[in-house]
């Protein structure tokens, strides 16, 4: 195994002193807080670490509050820590050492009635650096299956493949429709099944799977190992798929609506519609997928036994992916992902951070900032203009005439040079020299108050030979061509560009590095897809402060008209699926971003005009935006230096809040379950009361503000 253990060390043992980042996103611990999750981190750990920062960042986007914990202090907490934790977080790749007294304090704070979310090789190794005697995690018995069996099963000990789970639980967990598909049983077993090379110094297979997963966001990626022998043992020792017996799952004033096959219009479920009730297809089994993947493969610890609690994801081969159970007078949540590791290094942060919200949001049942200005949840429809179809009298009419007035405001950004595949084959729109192309950029951006739509620029001057061409190496070629797009498109608009995305999704980091500097604020991402607007990772380090990406939502594995198209998906579909994608942001106070071409559009007009005209009816309720990448951006930047805390006093929690540039449309859901009625106590806030689930409090404006609330 020799080959397998690389540079672990600096998982297994941090060296650095602990630092403290901004209050914003994170603090040390300083005592109870029901308003914060708490981070166990190891004593010689670094904030400024990427195991450990990835963890603030995701619950910082979230709008989470996150305090960390030295083992040290937590184990000078004792039998008091579950009455002062809210919820603690032990982290993939930050934890994976830990002292037998560390883990016996774990489980005594969850049996005395604390909440832990468990990740994947936490506490794998002891002190030491060596796998426990027993044969197996020292934290088996808490979870209820056992894992991390190395003297047992030796290089089968972690497994690799695809994720099911029930829609409703993938809905729970922020997974949008599209980033799912049907799970089909294999009818006979498989001649091989994948497990992943582990060893002391790599007891995650976190070395050996690294190219893997940073190679994910790549459409043409390919397993680049040699899948291990089938063993039937294994086989027959790990249940093939764990089906729950029981579903929390709740519609809050839910809204949805159905299509018809052609896509030309939709019946609406009327607004304050409540279920409880699961349907057959809120439990169909799903597997979940990506743009270009069919089923995404993930790595967790093969688990034996049956799991006492209840399954939110499994493997059909390995056994249980994650689940929560009690365990005494406390829950413990299990994810046997890496998602720490899978957000920092493979640029897939769905997972991250859907759990993250889920043990927040339903098990601790703390108070949230909602991503959203005013807590309206929306979509992001961005438009990419490839070439000089642009000039195409009819693709003016989708671009203008119809599309543009009185909707939006959408997202817009166009390729300028005068050529597409071939140097010289005159197809691009050659923007600085054409009037006709510089009028329909204009108009695209022409001014109307707050639905101006934003316009920016489509990379890298030639469309097809920068997305195919440009890479990590050819900077000196390709970023003046990347420079001159921003700059020809913004000459034409009069105002500088603040949106980008890249041709085909091909981003390198040398681009991404000169658009924040340039002031870009948002950029269109093939990466993290299915989750809403984040910072990027890459190679275990954010790339950008600023900048904030705007992941795609894909429908299986396509993501716009032309892909439908070639796929064979019929209009009722696509447009089914974007009325659901419209619920589900509504629904869950969140964002995501859907993209089409003009001429793509151009033959769907059905499928968009009900998209878009439904979306007139829910802006009319209250219900629903349209926003466009710089809008999101710049609230999200904004809303993250937000500081707020509670205390309790005579039964009652006041929140304060404060805000260097502005509190307005920052926005916090309260627990109704947890508090009553909050009222504003100073400073400018709105209180609604339409959510069955939370109350809805909403800054509008000012830089501090003080609200309270009875607590149950």
């Amino acid at each position: 195994m020799k080959q397998f253990s690389l540079a672990r060390r600096h998982f297994v043992a941090v060296s650095l002193a602990l630092v403290t980042l901004s209050a914003a996103s994170v603090s040390a611990w300083a005592g109870p807080s029901r308003d914060s999750l708490t981070l166990l981190i190891p004593d010689n750990a670094a904030l400024t670490s990427w195991q450990v920062k990835v963890w603030i960042d995701a619950a910082a986007e979230e709008g989470i509050q996150v305090k960390t914990i030295t083992d040290s202090a937590f184990l000078a907490l004792g039998s008091t820590a579950a009455g002062k934790i809210a919820g603690l977080v032990m982290p993939d790749s930050a934890h994976i050492q830990a002292s037998n007294a560390l883990v016996a304090a774990v489980k005594q704070y969850v049996s005395n009635g604390g909440k832990l979310m468990l990740t994947y090789d936490a506490g794998a190794l002891n002190d030491l650096g060596f796998y426990d005697a027993s044969g197996k995690s020292r934290f088996s018995d808490m979870v209820g299956v056992d894992y991390v069996q190395y003297e047992t099963l030796r290089e089968r000990v972690v497994g690799f493949g695809p994720v099911v789970g029930s829609k409703a639980r993938l809905t729970n967990l922020l997974v949008p429709p599209g980033k799912y598909l049907p799970y089909v049983a294999p009818t006979v077993a498989p001649a091989t099944t994948a497990f992943v090379p582990t060893s002391r110094l790599d007891p995650g297979g976190a070395d050996v799977m690294r190219p893997m997963v940073e190679a994910r966001t790549r459409r043409n990626w390919s397993q680049p190992f040699n899948p291990l022998r089938y063993d039937q043992r294994v086989a027959a020792a790990t249940r093939s798929l764990y089906l729950p017996s029981s579903y929390p799952y709740r519609y809050s004033d839910d809204v949805g609506a159905t299509v018809d096959s052609t896509g030309s219009y939709w019946q609406e479920k009327p607004i304050g519609w409540v279920s409880t009730q699961l349907t057959p297809d809120d439990m169909s089994l799903q597997t979940i997928s990506g743009y270009g993947f069919p089923a995404l493969s993930y790595y967790y610890y093969v688990t034996t036994g049956t799991f006492p609690g209840n399954v939110f994801l499994s493997s059909p081969e390995h056994g249980l992916v994650a689940g929560e159970r009690t365990y005494g007078n406390g829950k413990v949540l299990f994810v046997n992902i890496p998602l720490g590791y899978f957000t920092a290094i493979g640029t897939d942060g769905m997972l991250l951070h859907g759990f993250l919200n889920h043990f927040a949001r339903d098990q601790v049942v703390m108070p949230q900032i909602s991503v959203q200005p005013k807590g309206v949840g929306g979509l992001i429809y961005d438009w990419h203009v490839d070439d000089g179809q642009a000039l195409i009298p009819d693709y003016g009419y989708v671009m203008g005439q119809w599309f543009m007035q009185g909707k939006g405001p959408f997202s817009v950004q166009f390729t300028a040079g005068p050529d597409v595949s071939v140097i010289g084959d005159g197809l691009g729109m050659n923007l600085a020299n054409s009037p006709a192309g510089q009028a329909v950029v204009r108009a695209a951006g022409a001014y109307r108050g707050s639905l101006t739509n934003e316009v920016g620029a489509h990379g890298g001057w030639i469309h097809n030979i920068f997305g195919i061409n440009a890479n990590e190496t050819n900077a000196d070629t390709y970023l003046p061509w990347v420079q001159a797009n921003v700059g020809v498109v913004q000459n034409v608009m009069g105002k500088k560009s603040r949106e980008y995305s890249a041709p085909q999704g091909n981003n390198p980091l040398w681009a991404t590095k000169w658009l924040e500097t340039y002031g870009i604020v948002g950029m269109y991402t093939v990466s993290n897809t299915g989750t809403a607007a984040t910072r990027e990772w890459r190679g275990g380090a954010r790339v950008t402060n600023k900048m904030w990406a705007m992941p795609i939502a894909p429908l299986g594995t396509s993501a716009t008209f032309e892909e439908f198209e070639e796929n064979g998906i019929t209009n009722g579909a696509s447009a089914q699926w974007l009325l659901d994608l419209q619920s589900f942001v509504v629904n869950n106070r969140t964002n995501r971003l859907f993209y089409n071409h003009p001429p793509g559009a151009r033959d769907h007009l059905n499928v968009v005009k009900t998209f878009v005209n439904r979306a007139e009816n829910l802006k009319n309720w209250g219900r629903f935006n349209w926003y466009t990448m710089a809008q999101i951006a710049d609230f999200s930047q904004r809303r993250i230096q937000t500081t707020w805390s509670s205390s309790n006093s005579y039964g009652y929690a006041q929140f304060t809040a404060s805000n260097p540039q502005s509190l307005t449309d920052v926005t916090w859901l309260l627990p109704r379950s947890r508090y009553g009625y909050p009222y504003v106590t100073s400073g400018w806030a709105t209180v609604d009361a339409y959510d069955d689930t939370n109350w809805i409090v909403t800054a509008r404006g000012g830089n501090n503000l003080s609200f309270k609330a009875y607590e149950r």
